[in-house]
């Protein structure tokens, strides 16, 4: 499974950059999440979460199959455990490419790919965190000396973030569409890295959450993306640290 989390900031917005990403990449199911505010169901359940069922009754789809385009909406908490059931126990909603918009992709989904797009001016407080979490950048307004001077103080804070340049309007570039798919290709290799040994080590398909930690650190992955590729293929993960998994 290839999952990307859109994020943007400055005066770009995910309907504009969303469909230019599709257009290069054509087989993905965009996944829109429209959240609204529900304090009275805001509360944590870390010990007897809402089944897949419960939380269907609180969540309003809507499904444009010509544009492969999935709308949900509700409360903000439930969207994001509903992406995690859908994607992994439903079997009708098993996609295989998606594309995550309308959510805080970095906080909300830390497991996929996360595509961070500016659009200047922002102010640093603001962007820091989102740089450090990004797997690739794209700044809009290529041709603004501003543009790329900011583009190459980002450099300097993360040398190994790819960085594009980009205008929404003629189209994005080749350059970004290779970068992107090695990318992408390199987040594949990582879930089947993951799952190969849990295959190996693990056939009762349970993992301690001090073995998941090790296997993040051996393999130099994240913890959610371990986490995420144990949801996928059945996993259950054991003696959890203040629910993590």
């Amino acid at each position: 499974m290839l999952a990307v989390a859109l994020n943007c900031i400055g005066a770009i917005g995910e309907e504009e950059f969303g469909p230019a990403l599709v257009k290069l990449f054509n087989d993905f199911m965009v996944v829109k999440l429209i959240p609204h505010e529900d304090l009275a169901e805001a509360r944590l359940q870390l010990c007897q979460p809402a089944g897949y069922g419960e939380l269907q009754k609180d969540i309003e789809e809507s499904w444009n199959p010509s544009e492969s385009l999935l709308e949900l909406r509700g409360p903000n908490a439930k969207l994001r455990r509903m992406v995690r059931q859908m994607f992994f126990f439903d079997e009708e909603k098993k996609f295989e490419k998606v594309l995550l918009e309308g959510c805080d992709g970095i906080t909300d989904f830390p497991w996929a790919v996360q595509i961070v797009v500016m659009q200047l001016p922002v102010g640093w407080e603001q962007v820091l965190e989102w740089i450090y979490m990004a797997d690739i950048i794209v700044l809009i307004d290529s041709e603004s000396e501003v543009c790329r001077d900011f583009a190459a103080r980002l450099k300097t804070i993360g040398p190994d973030i790819p960085v594009f340049l980009e205008n929404v309007q003629e189209g994005l570039s080749n350059d970004l569409k290779v970068g992107l798919e090695v990318l992408f290709a390199d987040y594949i290799k990582k879930r089947d890295e993951i799952k190969d040994i849990l295959e190996s080590q693990y056939p009762e398909q349970l993992i301690s959450c001090a073995q998941a930690h090790r296997m993040a650190g051996k393999l130099g992955v994240s913890l959610p993306l371990v986490g995420n590729v144990c949801d996928e293929h059945g996993y259950r993960v054991t003696y959890c640290r203040l629910g993590c998994f």
